[in-house]
Formats: C-alpha cells, structure tokens, sequence
C-alpha cells in the first residue's frame, strides 16, 4: 500500500447501501406508524433510528470530505447510490413532516386539557365557622394526570 493510498479514507458501497437501505426501510416504518398515531412503535424505533443514522453518517463520511472518491465509482454504483439517497431524503422530509405534525397535535390536546382543567373549580368540605362540616367553592384547582406518554 502505498502513502497516498493510505491517507485516503476507504469508500464501502455495501456499507452505504446497507445502511441506506436500512436507514429507509426504518423510516417507512415509522411513517407508517405515525400515519396510524402508534406513538408506543415511534418510540421502540428510536433508539434503532439513530444507531442507522449514525452508520450511514459513519459510511457516508469519505465521500463526504473526499468528493473526488464518488469518481472512483462504477455507473451501476453511482445510479443505486442516487436512487437510494432520492429514496431517502423523500422518506427524512415525511418523517419530518408527520414527527412536526404529531408534535402539534399532540399539544394541542394537551393546551385543551389544561384550560378544560383551569374552568372547572374544586369543591371541598371544609370547616365552617361554627366548626361545623360545610361544603364550600374553594376556588381551587383541579388537578389532571394523564398517565400515557402522547
């Protein structure tokens, strides 16, 4: 091995195809999910999500800070590269998209709650001032909790 070809990075084309098509088979998943509001699969595909994000950043690097390397490849390579990349970058602009639209929504329920919550006022039975039990309008407010991550 020559210097030269020792501080070039190495290019894996079945790295970046993995990872990229791993990478969109994940987020068609997840938009999926999305679609039907299963927020319990958008979160078990998290942590799979980033680690496919982090490969793909990984072996799509070289190409990246060297893009001379992408003329050391084949046509073939280069037409399955850009399809897959058009693939992805289609299926990362949904997912955001539906991951913004959720977030909203999901808000919005909760913006509704709490002023359904602050309208109604407490009732409590108190001591009045003969020392007698008395139910009263404290003025308090009711307290909420919604036990299921949205």
């Amino acid at each position: 091995m020559t210097e030269t070809e020792a501080a070039t990075p190495a290019l894996s084309i079945d790295d970046i195809v993995w990872a990229c098509t791993n990478l969109c088979e994940l987020l068609e998943f997840e938009n999926d999910a999305l679609i039907h509001h299963d927020s319990r699969t958008v979160r078990e595909l998290a942590e799979n999500k980033a680690a496919l994000a982090r490969i793909y950043e990984n072996a799509i690097a070289p190409l990246a800070d060297e893009p001379q390397l992408a003329e050391t490849l084949e046509p073939e390579q280069k037409e399955e590269l850009t399809a897959l990349g058009i693939r992805l970058k289609g299926l990362v602009e949904e997912n955001a998209r539906r991951l913004k639209a959720e977030i909203e929504a999901t808000q919005m329920l909760m913006d509704a709650m709490v002023t359904a919550v602050k309208a109604n006022a407490t009732s409590a039975v108190s001591y009045g001032p003969a020392g007698q039990y008395g139910a009263a309008a404290t003025g308090e407010q009711n307290s909420l909790a919604f036990n299921q991550t949205l």
